[in-house]
Order: C-alpha cells, then structure tokens, then sequence
C-alpha cells in the first residue's frame, strides 16, 4: 500500500513538474514571436520615413534651374534688355563702347526689363547678368542712332584724361553758336559754364579733379537754338603716390606717402633691391607713409623708387646725388 502511494505520489509529482514546464514554453515563443514582429514593424517604418526623405530630396535636386536669358531689343532711341533668371538675378552690368561699366543690383528679381538711351552714332552695348547662384548670361550687340544735325557737338578729351587725370571737355556748334556747358557728379549741385561771346562757336572747361572712388559724371552742352547734347561717363578717381627724396650729411632719407597705403614699394640704392611688400616684417597695407633711410657710400650714388598703392596707381622715382666723407 505504501509503495502503491509512494509510486502514485512520484507519478503526480512527475505530472506536475510535466505540466509546468510544458504551458511555459509556448508563453516565451510568443513573446519573442510578438517581439520580433514588432521590432521588424518599426524597422520598416524607420527605413520607409528615410527612403521618403531621400526620395523628396532627389526630386528636389532633379529641378533643373536654368541659367539667366538676355534679349536686347531697340526700340526708337532706346535698347530695352530684357532678362529673366529662374534662381533670381543678382546684378546687371552693362557697358557702351570703351566705357567704365554700369553695375545695377537686382536682389533676387526674377524678370527684368531696363531701357537704355542710346548714344547718337554706331555704339556697342554689352550686357552681362548675373543670377543668386553666380551663373551669368552675357551678350553683345551694336545700335545705331542717327545723329541730330541741329544738336551741338560734344566731347571729352581721353588723352589728357588718362595721362593727367583731368577732365577737358569740349562743346562745338559751327551753326547755332554754344550758349553753355553744365556738368554734375552723380545727383550734385550743378556747375555751368557760359559763352563770354555771342556766337561763340566752341566752348571749353576743364575739371582738375575727379572726385574719389567710383562717380558718374553729366555733361550737357546748349546751342544758340536751345538744342542740348548731353554725355554721362562713370570715372574712378585716384591719388597717385608721392615720394619724397633729401640727402641728410651721409644719409639718404626717402618718405612715400599715399592716403590708401601702399600695395608695394620697390627701392634699387647703388644697384641693390629692396622690396616692402607682404613679405616684409613690418609691412602694413594701410600704413599711409613709409619711410626708410639708407646710408650713402663714396662718390655717385643712384637711387630709383617705384611705389604701388593699394588702389593700382604707380609713381616712379630716379635720382643721382654725390657724396664725399671729407
């Protein structure tokens, strides 16, 4: 009977053990099938998300932004330019014959249209356009204006106006006789100049000084018959250096000076060169006088200064000096 019980008892104990370990397997396959499932759901959802994202941004990248399109078309005495750019135009420069160039900023617009007076006679106009992104759009083309027998003739004398820096002009009318000249700088007072004579048919001024930097320059004249003849030029002004050379006893003491600073200076003493530039340790682009101080040696001494300042103009030096220690 005992061992009957005992038997039983082991049998129930062995069923038991049995049960449990069987209902607990399936639970923890569950888990790690669900688990997995989800883990692999929001996977799919990540990379989706991402892909979607690359996607929009290559069909961003695939809109093809063309480059800027200028179309000039004359109309009467005038050159419409007509101009569109699909990333916005940034600036317009355009330039008449052997002109300083005209630069306009835009900020962004997406089509422009301009119109231009053109000069009497046969005259170049080149256009260049220039986009948000620095793409540019550039052309060329001639136009021709009849000239008006009846207006006076106007001109600026370009060799003195390179060689010396000033502005001579000069207004002739063999038929109508010149009244007078007038001329502004960019939206100044205006300065006129009359005829001292009636039926004075030239008519001549001279502006000595350019204002600094970059200005635009009006010049009107009038004849006898109130028929005007106007010229606008773009003129960039500048100083040139100045160089200063004294002999001191046995010294040399040269001095340059300009109100920009200097690019470079180029100093050749007996056939020796010295040269302040970036490369020299004290070098100080804006520094508005240099000086430097070289000792002189027995007999002739040669000396040649070539300065640079900071906006291009050049100004040479050369000298000869004796020197005796007795």
């Amino acid at each position: 009977m005992n061992q009957i019980l005992q038997t039983n008892n082991q049998n129930i104990k062995k069923k038991s053990n049995n049960k449990y370990n069987g209902n607990n397997k399936p639970d923890i396959q569950r888990i790690i099938i669900f688990s997995s499932i989800a883990i692999l759901f929001f996977a799919l959802l990540i990379i989706g998300a991402y892909s979607y994202r690359i996607y929009k941004s290559n069909k961003k990248e695939d809109k093809t932004i063309g480059k800027p399109e200028i179309t000039l078309e004359q109309v009467e005495n005038q050159v419409k330019i007509i101009a569109n750019a699909d990333a916005g135009i940034n600036k317009i420069i355009y330039t008449w014959n052997d002109d300083e160039p005209t630069e306009i900023e835009k900020n962004g617009i997406t089509n422009l249209e301009e119109a231009l007076e053109i000069p009497e006679g046969q005259n170049i106009l080149k256009v260049n356009i220039v986009d948000q992104n620095g793409e540019e759009a550039k052309t060329e083309q001639e136009f021709y204006v009849e000239e008006d027998t009846e207006k006076p003739k106007l001109e600026i004398d370009e060799k003195i106006l390179k060689e010396q820096g000033k502005v001579k002009i000069t207004a002739t009318d063999e038929n109508n006789s010149i009244r007078l000249i007038t001329y502004k700088w960019n939206d100044e007072q205006e300065t006129t100049i009359q005829a001292t004579e009636e039926g004075q048919t030239v008519l001549e001024t001279t502006i000595d000084t350019i204002k600094r930097g970059k200005n635009t320059l009006k010049i009107t004249a009038v004849n006898g018959i109130n028929k005007e003849k106007s010229i606008e030029k773009i003129l960039i002004g500048v100083n040139e250096p100045k160089i200063d050379v004294v002999k001191e006893g046995n010294k040399l003491i040269m001095k340059m000076t300009h109100d920009m600073g200097f690019e470079k200076i180029v100093f050749t003493i007996n056939g020796q060169e010295y040269v302040y530039d970036e490369n020299y340790a004290d070098y100080n682009a804006e520094k508005k006088e240099v000086s430097f101080t070289f000792n002189l040696v027995e007999g002739e001494n040669t000396v040649i200064i070539h300065a640079v300042s900071t906006e291009k103009t050049e100004k040479t030096y050369r000298g000869k000096c004796n020197y005796s220690a007795q």
